[in-house]
């Protein structure tokens, strides 16, 4: 239930603020759905860690999860300011803040480590989110203008 509530605290912040986005940004989520899934599956499979209260898993992993990535990833490359020099700051801030979501996610007892870290997790959410940022470019046309500088 914990990652139901999640998708849902996320897909709702989506839906009140940036749903005029959603048109433009959707592909973002899709590429936070495969970079989330294949990542991991591979950490699962190498038990590093387990998801607890597990409600229509796929491979392991909470459907819940999966559907909140996709709104991270939407999230993520919307408010990514197009100034290269601030991209890696607020990456790593946003990497910063999900490490800290999911240290609650551990002492709540729905995550479980056994062969990882929070820096392992910090340092995976960094690369995951250059990933999902630099697949998100490929395939959405950010406007230039006056305000996106």
């Amino acid at each position: 239930m914990p990652w139901i509530i999640f998708a849902a605290i996320i897909w709702l912040f989506i839906i009140l603020f940036l749903r005029s986005f959603l048109g433009r940004f959707w592909s973002a989520g899709f590429w936070a759905i495969l970079v989330g899934y294949f990542l991991n599956d591979i950490f699962l499979q190498n038990q590093f860690y387990l998801f607890e209260e597990l409600y229509y898993p796929i491979e392991g992993l909470p459907i819940g999860y999966l559907i909140g990535l996709a709104g991270i990833g939407i999230i993520i490359v919307r408010f990514l300011t197009e100034e290269k020099v601030w991209q890696l700051p607020y990456l790593i801030l946003f990497s910063a803040l999900f490490t800290v979501l999911e240290h609650f996610a551990v002492e709540q007892g729905y995550l479980i480590y056994l062969n990882w870290s929070l820096y392992y997790s910090f340092f995976y959410k960094l690369i995951a989110f250059i990933t999902i940022t630099w697949l998100s470019s490929l395939t959405v046309k950010r406007k230039k203008g006056y305000f996106y500088r």
